[in-house]
């Protein structure tokens, strides 16, 4: 509970920001609703809140992470199927994880301070090669293998680069990664920053601007979306503001906004992904990680 506690006061406090949850009073007026489809409640080794989440079609399988460094397995159905724990002091410190994606043949996890480390799924693992395992991950170690110490990383950013992230997610078929800031007392706004998918290099930072179909209210812009969760798709980055409850789709090659899709009853938005053209919104409900399934109207 400690730790839900201080994870929630670092978004509210140490960010900087106050949420407003009615998608009514964003910057964007021809906002899209979504409509809801179904809610799950998930059930995990242990009640830490889920931050961070990533779908994989082919796999049919659903990546997690906790503010704890831990990381799931589970399936189409959000059915448990491998658990692991990561230790935080190995290497470099790890703060409170943010955002799970696939990559490749392995799981990876980021920190709010851009922290990243890869583990491979691995079975019938010898003592020795669990004894090895076991020096970083705390559960997990005869079940999950770190294949190089260079898995162990950190993101370097320039506009971004005192601000914290809440997301990530790869594409395979660009072999990039994304991420998003948030915006906080030194920086009132947010930017998108896209990574090399093999040396981890920085190869572009933006910030978004409103496409020509968007229209914004008069005297507003962008900078108080505050995004918690990433997705990225072959067409567009899709990304999930807790602020005014809302869903930007960014055009990657224009650098705009194209679309917003609101959403409501959702308390606390902390993660999504994509599975069959729905959105898997993830969010920490009292002491429960709920997952909100919508899909456009």
């Amino acid at each position: 509970m400690k730790k839900l506690i201080f994870f929630v006061a670092l978004v509210s406090l140490a960010f900087g920001f106050n949420f407003d949850m009615d998608s009514k009073n964003g910057a964007i007026q021809n906002v899209k609703e979504l409509d809801l489809k179904d809610t799950l409640t998930l059930n995990l080794q242990n009640d830490n809140a889920i931050t961070g989440a990533d779908y994989d079609e082919s796999k049919k399988h659903f990546a997690l992470v906790s503010n704890d460094n831990e990381f799931y397995i589970a399936d189409e159905n959000l059915k448990p199927l491998s658990y692991a724990k990561h230790d935080r002091h190995f290497i470099m410190e790890m703060e409170a994880t943010v955002g799970a994606t696939w990559y490749k043949k392995e799981l990876g996890i980021i920190s709010y301070n851009k922290t990243f480390v890869f583990y491979e799924p691995a079975s019938n693992l010898s003592k020795d090669e669990q004894n090895s395992q076991w020096r970083h991950l705390l559960a997990g170690y005869d079940a999950w293998k770190l294949n190089d110490l260079g898995n162990k990383g950190r993101f370097s950013t320039i506009r971004s680069k005192q601000q914290y992230i809440l997301g990530w997610d790869y594409l395979e078929s660009e072999n990039k990664f994304f991420t998003a800031s948030v915006p906080n007392d030194v920086r009132d706004y947010w930017s998108v920053a896209i990574f090399d998918g093999d040396d981890k290099m920085i190869l572009e930072e933006f910030m978004p601007k409103a496409g020509a179909n968007l229209q914004l209210k008069e005297s507003r812009n962008l900078n108080n979306y505050y995004i918690t969760g990433v997705d990225v798709e072959p067409d567009a980055l899709y990304l999930l503001s807790k602020n005014f409850s809302t869903i930007l789709k960014l055009n990657l090659t224009t650098k705009e906004i194209d679309e917003a899709f609101s959403f409501s009853g959702v308390n606390n938005p902390r993660a999504l992904a994509i599975k069959d053209n729905k959105f898997y919104i993830f969010s920490r409900e009292g002491k429960e990680n709920k997952v909100f399934i919508f899909e456009v109207k």
